[in-house]
C-alpha cells in the first residue's frame, strides 16, 4: 500500500506558475521580455509610473546554462535599436567612447556607449568584433 501512494504521489502532475499566480504573489512586473526577431529578445524595465526606463537587447539563451558564448552582430543590434528607438527619438548624439572595466571573475564588462540627448547606449563586447548584448537607457 505504501508503494502504491508513493507511485501515485510521484506520477501527479506538476504544473508550473502562471504569469497571474506571480502578479498575485508579487505585484506588477518590473520589467518585460519580448522576442523581437527569431534568437533575439528585448527586456524592459518600467520605473513605478510604467515608462520604459531601460531596454536590454540580447540573444535568447533557452538553454539551462545561460552561457556568454552567443553574440550577436553589431549591425544586427545596431539595426533593432534603430527599429525600438530611431534616432530622431533619441535626440542628437553628443559623445562616445570606449570602457575597459575589470568585472570580476570573468572580466567581461569592457565595450563601448554612445551618448545621445535623451539616452545612452552601452555595448559590451565580444571577441571578433561581435557583441554579448547591448543596453539602451533613458536619462
Amino acid at each position: 500500500m505504501k508503494a502504491f501512494l508513493f507511485l501515485l504521489i510521484a506520477c501527479m502532475a506538476v504544473t508550473a506558475q502562471s504569469k497571474d499566480d506571480l502578479k498575485k504573489k508579487y505585484g506588477q512586473p518590473v520589467a518585460e521580455t519580448y522576442l523581437i526577431r527569431p534568437g533575439i529578445i528585448v527586456t524592459a524595465s518600467y520605473d513605478s509610473t510604467g515608462k520604459i526606463t531601460e531596454m536590454l537587447i540580447a540573444p535568447q539563451l533557452t538553454s539551462l546554462i545561460k552561457s556568454k558564448g552567443i553574440t550577436l552582430r553589431h549591425e544586427t543590434i545596431d539595426a533593432v535599436i534603430e527599429d525600438l528607438i530611431p534616432l530622431s527619438e533619441r535626440g542628437p548624439a553628443r559623445f562616445g567612447g570606449f570602457m575597459n572595466i575589470g568585472c570580476m571573475p570573468q572580466n567581461d564588462c569592457y565595450g563601448s556607449y554612445m551618448d545621445y540627448e535623451r539616452v545612452i547606449i552601452y555595448y559590451n563586447a565580444a571577441p571578433r568584433g561581435e557583441l554579448h548584448y547591448a543596453v539602451v537607457q533613458w536619462k
